[in-house]
């Protein structure tokens, strides 16, 4: 883990880096991917002021703190910035565990052929989903696709008539995929 220093009218020693990046290490076993990590520490009038932003994929966080002693500031702001990743981290899980559905899926229905057949390494079809294909313009099938937290959305194109799919591609640009016949 790379900690980015930045001081403001303070001389940070080594020894004031090393408790600093000791105390963050707790913080880093609730996330594996963190972007940034950044420490600025700054003297105001008698206070040291310890501010601590941490960036990753998912999530910011920010902590500050404020004491006559310089350890004590940093070490108040790091259980400041525990404290709120832990809660970052179960707002996460939460997020990822109960939310995403929309509306549409509500609609989906979901039937499990063969249970067996994905542990025996063999392809088969697991499960089978019924979409209700809505007659709508590409522009809001990228408003519905937006919306959801889906990979893809099925619909019928108003124009043409035909059922359209559009998909979330990896670098997060939307593709239409459109039959021919």
């Amino acid at each position: 883990m790379k900690v980015e220093y930045v001081a403001r009218k303070v001389t940070l020693t080594d020894s004031v880096k090393q408790v600093a990046e000791k105390k963050l290490a707790k913080v880093e076993k609730y996330f594996a991917d963190i972007i940034d990590l950044r420490v600025e520490i700054s003297q105001e009038r008698h206070l040291f002021v310890a501010d601590i932003f941490l960036k990753g994929k998912d999530f910011d966080v920010k902590s500050t703190s404020s004491h006559k002693d310089l350890t004590t500031a940093i070490q108040d702001a790091v259980d400041k910035l525990e404290m709120q990743a832990r809660r970052a981290k179960t707002r996460l899980k939460g997020r990822k565990r109960h939310g995403g559905e929309s509306k549409d899926a509500l609609f989906w229905n979901l039937e499990v052929l063969e249970p067996e057949s994905a542990a025996s390494g063999t392809p088969h079809i697991v499960e089978t989903t019924t979409i209700p294909v809505k007659p709508m313009t590409i522009e809001e099938a990228v408003l519905q696709l937006e919306k959801s937290e889906e990979l893809f959305f099925v619909f019928r194109n108003a124009g043409t008539n035909r059922v359209n799919v559009l998909y979330r591609r990896r670098d997060n640009n939307l593709a239409l995929i459109t039959p021919d016949m």
